[in-house]
């Protein structure tokens, strides 16, 4: 049997297909945030990526509940994964200051003076001279 991935039998006797529902709430938030055309696997990734991320928190968050020595997994356990996956997997741009302090630190020495003509690195890293060595028969050239 070909299904599209995109949609599933909902049991409907007409034969009205209907669209799982992580796949609506993807597409709901796409279209929220201005993403009205986009590809149609793009949702099956952004499922695959909230899958993936959302049992690594959780893997991470009963490590952190067996740590503490606790029975039940609870909101500070998932708290504390999720705040240990955002400080190692996404990085935050420096701020705009520090940026611009450093442009203007670079930006204070000024440029060499280019001297006309065209510039060649040194003969021994040019491609230019001949490459050719001769093996004699004393050399043990054939």
């Amino acid at each position: 049997i070909d299904m599209d991935p995109e949609q599933s039998s909902s049991g409907v006797a007409d034969g009205a297909v209907a669209t799982p529902a992580r796949i609506q709430m993807i597409k709901e938030l796409l279209v929220s945030m201005g993403a009205d055309d986009h590809e149609p696997k793009v949702k099956h990734l952004l499922l695959e990526f909230l899958h993936k991320y959302v049992a690594e928190v959780i893997q991470d968050a009963a490590v952190f509940q067996g740590h503490a020595q606790k029975q039940e997994l609870d909101l500070d356990d998932v708290r504390l994964a999720i705040q240990s996956k955002v400080n190692g997997m996404f990085s935050q741009p420096p701020p705009r200051e520090f940026m611009i302090e450093i442009a203007r630190a670079k930006n204070a020495v000024p440029l060499p003076v280019m001297r006309p003509g065209v510039h060649l690195p040194p003969p021994e890293h040019c491609n230019l001279a001949p490459n050719v060595q001769v093996a004699t028969e004393e050399e043990g050239g054939k």
